[in-house]
Parts: C-alpha cells; structure tokens; sequence
C-alpha cells in the first residue's frame, strides 16, 4: 500500500488544495486499502486541532519510549527534531498558513504512520503473522520455538532472531509458546502492559488490547515476568501458575492528579475444568481448538465468542450479560449451536444477520 501517497493526498483534501484528478485517485486507493481508514480519521481529527498543540511531538516521545532500543538516531544528542524546530515566523506569514498547516500536518502524520507500523519502518527484517477472528495459526519462530496464535492476535518477530543475543518477539492478543531452550539467548516477549523473559519453557500470553485484564499461564519450566510501568519489580512464576494484570478505573482521582485507572497484579493456580468426563486446562484449552469456560457471565463471554467465530455481537437486553454458563466449544460448533445450548440453559432470543448476532 503506497502508505505515503495517501497521506498526502488525504492532507492536500483537509486543506482544500486537491484536484479533481487526485481526489479520485484517493478514493480509489482508499477503496482498495480500507486499513488506511486510520490515516483519514487521524488527519482528520489532526486538522481541526489548533497548530499549537504539538501531536507529532506527543506520538514520537511515546514511540519512543516503547522502541527506543531498536532505534538508532544518529547525533541524536545534538539534532534537533523537526517538529521541536521554532515554526513562529512561518505561522505569522500573511498567506503562508495553509503551506505551513499542510507541512505541519504531512510531518505528524509520517511520525503517526511510524508509530502504527514501526516494525517495517525501522526493522525491515521483521516478520509480522496475523490470526484474523475466526482463525488459529501454529507456526515455527527461527530458533525452533513453537507458537500457537490465537484469532485476532498478532506476533511480530526478526527473522534473523538466531544470530542476535536476545530472541525477541512482540505480542497483540493470544499465543501460546513453546521455547527451544538456549542458556545463552533469553527469549522475550513484549506486550503493551507486560515483558517476559524466559530460556526453554512452555506457557501462554493473553494480551488483547481492548481487554482490562492480560494473563499469563506457566505450564513447565520458569519465566521471569514484570510489568511495564513497573519495570524494578520482577516475578518469577512457577508451573501451574498464573499471573493476571488487570486494569480499573480508580475510585476518585484527585483533581489534576492525572491518574484515570489503577493495577491490579494477581498470582494464582491455574483452572483445570471437569467436562463430559475430560478434564480441561482452560487457559490454554483453546490450544487444542476446545474453548472451554467455567461459571462465566455473558459479558465475560462475548469478546471470547466474538473472536472464535469472527462475529459481532450485541445485546438489548441487559440481565441477559449476568446468565452464567460452563461448557465446553470445539471448532466443529457453529455459532447456531452455540447459540442454541446457551439459551436452553438460559432463555433468550437471538438473530443472526451475516456476522452481526443480536441477543434480546
């Protein structure tokens, strides 16, 4: 996708500046690559803002901070950023604003396309593998490490990891890994709220990102695990145990205190599940193509059931979220069967268009 291309064309609309000819090239670029609905909607919300407010500055410190290693600025200690650069003179320009907005605009929104994509910005040797909703992938990492990718996952990873002294991947979502053990080169993950570093183990990740909670489960060996706002403080799990980091909002922030959500850190065993006589390790059931749950609400349910059968689900009715449900789901169920078990414990309605369900 001409990523570049897009960007300008989408900022030469927002200012007024685009011709007949580009406008339909844009539409047909943006009908061809419906991802870069995120370009529009950033440039978009980028132009009402007020040329004071510095997004670029903002987006670039956060990459930053969570890429800094990988990155190499050269006289980085001297350089001076564009986008830190005094612009006063140009914005005072009677007739030069629109130029200056238009710049402005295309130089935070290149920093923008770096922080969303900054794997094949900055390392082009890395590998992205993609589990849309609805699909689980097994694949082999270079060093021999077995992964399991859960649906609507992501895992980036250097395709030349066996000649580095650190095997490192990155996590969206769910994966189960099994190391190839190697004393001399940890293996790590890194996910938006946790790090884990390990040598030869087998345990699974749960790290979506629009959940409160990311979980860790250790079925052999030993990992050493920390949390990214905490980075001083490790923990060093053991088989059979699991570690959930939950986010919640706080009780009563304090005016101008800045904090809007507290952390939880829970340490416990893992949830081995009695079904029709078979005996189940739920965290890492679906594995094994089983999605196994036990005395779970609705609510707790549907970003599960959602991702499984790649389907969007919405409820209007709201005691229907407290029903609690144990079963067991495997990849020869279909969302009808599903559906109908679940109601037969408890009743409800249901329809189903396309990949919308409604339940009422």
């Amino acid at each position: 996708m001409d990523d570049k291309r897009i960007i300008v064309l989408l900022t030469r609309r927002a200012a007024g500046e685009i011709s007949a000819s580009e406008s339909e090239e844009l539409d047909n670029l943006l009908a061809n690559h419906p991802d870069a609905v995120y370009y529009e909607e950033f440039v978009g919300e980028l132009w009402k803002s007020s040329p004071e407010e510095n997004h670029g500055a903002h987006f670039f410190d956060w990459h930053k901070r969570r890429h800094g290693k990988a990155l190499a600025f050269e006289g980085e200690a001297t350089a001076t950023p564009f986008l830190d650069r005094p612009t006063q003179k140009l914005w005072g320009r009677p007739g030069k604003k629109r130029l200056a907005v238009y710049a402005l605009t295309l130089a935070v929104c290149l920093t923008a396309l770096w922080l969303i994509f900054p794997r094949t910005a900055v390392q082009p040797d890395m590998v992205e593998i993609v589990a849309e909703k609805g699909v689980r992938k097994q694949f082999v990492l270079p060093d021999g490490t077995k992964v399991w990718l859960n649906a609507d996952s992501r895992l980036w990873y250097d395709s030349k990891m066996k000649t580095h002294a650190t095997r490192a991947v990155e996590l969206q979502g769910e994966a189960f890994f099994d190391v190839t053990e190697d004393s001399k080169r940890p293996f790590t993950i890194a996910t938006d709220k946790i790090s884990i570093r390990v040598l030869g183990t087998a345990f699974n990740v749960q790290a979506y990102p629009d959940d409160s909670k990311t979980e860790t489960t250790l079925i052999r060996g030993s990992i050493e695990l920390s949390v990214n706002d905490r980075p001083n403080e490790k923990i060093l799990m053991k088989p059979n145990e699991k570690v959930a980091i939950t986010n919640h909002p706080a009780a009563a922030p304090d005016e101008g205190d800045g904090k809007t959500n507290a952390l939880t850190l829970t340490i416990g065993s893992l949830s081995k599940v009695q079904v029709a006589n078979e005996e189940y390790i739920q965290e890492t059931s679906w594995v094994d193509d089983k999605l196994v749950f036990r005395n779970e609400t609705l609510k707790e349910l549907i970003p599960k059931i959602e991702r499984w059968y790649n389907v969007n689900i919405r409820v209007t009715n709201p005691k229907v979220m407290a029903y609690r449900y144990t079963s067991t789901i495997t990849e020869e169920d279909d969302i009808h069967q599903l559906l109908e078990a679940l109601q037969f414990i408890h009743s409800f309605n249901y329809k189903i268009e396309n990949h919308d369900v409604t339940i009422y």
